[in-house]
């Protein structure tokens, strides 16, 4: 078998698809954020669309980075609590 790093190097172990599914409240508030998110974009005229949809757009991007940084951040604190077990 191959080591943990070959696995994550050849994207065989994908952690972002192994998160399991989101509990049930998390679930409710997207659907809350996505119904109001329609609504307010049938109200909008064209150029207020094209607005909402330019902040929706940043907002998705500075998650991802946010979301990408806090998963390299843990799995270093991960590396260093191993590191510090077999001192």
């Amino acid at each position: 078998m191959d080591s943990i790093i070959n696995e994550l190097y050849y994207g065989n172990i994908r952690p972002v698809e192994q998160m399991g599914e989101l509990p049930p409240e998390v679930k409710a508030i997207l659907k809350r954020l996505h119904e109001s998110e329609d609504k307010l974009e049938e109200s909008l005229n064209e150029r207020e669309k094209v607005l909402l949809h330019a902040i929706q757009d940043d907002r998705l991007e500075a998650a991802c980075i946010i979301q990408e940084n806090r998963f390299r951040e843990a799995f270093i604190l991960g590396a260093r609590l191993m590191m510090e077990m077999l001192k």
